[in-house]
C-alpha cells in the first residue's frame, strides 16, 4: 500500500510535458499575446513554440507547442489528478481569445525534477 505522503512526494518530483498543435487566428490576436496567456495558466511554467510549415489554404496559423507543467499549485489545494489536470489545461488553452483549436499530439510524459 502506498501512503498519501509518499504519493505526494513522488508527484512533487515530477514535471509534466504536454505537446500539441496550436491553431490561432493571427488577424484577431498576436501569437505572442496568446502564448503569454498560456503561460499565465496555473501550473504552466514554460511554453515553447515551434513554427510549422505554412498551410496556404488556411487563414489560420499553426504551431507546435511544448508545455511544461508543475503540479504543485494543484497539489497545494489537494486537487491533483494528473490526467484530469492536463485535460483541464488543454481545455483552458482552447478558451483563450484568438485560439481556434488545440490538439494534444501525444500523451503527456513526466520527468523527474
Amino acid at each position: 500500500m502506498i501512503s498519501l505522503s509518499n504519493l505526494l512526494n513522488e508527484s512533487q518530483d515530477k514535471i509534466y510535458l504536454l505537446s500539441g498543435v496550436l491553431i490561432t487566428d493571427g488577424a484577431a490576436r498576436n501569437q505572442k499575446d496568446i502564448l503569454s496567456d498560456i503561460r499565465s495558466l496555473p501550473a504552466v511554467t514554460i511554453v515553447r513554440s515551434i513554427e510549422m510549415e505554412e498551410d496556404l489554404t488556411s487563414k489560420y496559423d499553426r504551431s507546435r507547442i511544448e508545455i511544461k507543467i508543475d503540479p504543485y499549485p494543484y497539489m497545494k489545494q489537494n486537487q491533483f489528478n494528473g490526467d484530469a489536470i492536463l485535460q483541464k489545461i488543454a481545455e483552458e488553452i482552447k478558451k483563450i481569445p484568438g485560439v481556434i483549436g488545440f490538439k494534444t499530439s501525444s500523451e503527456a510524459t513526466t520527468t523527474k525534477v
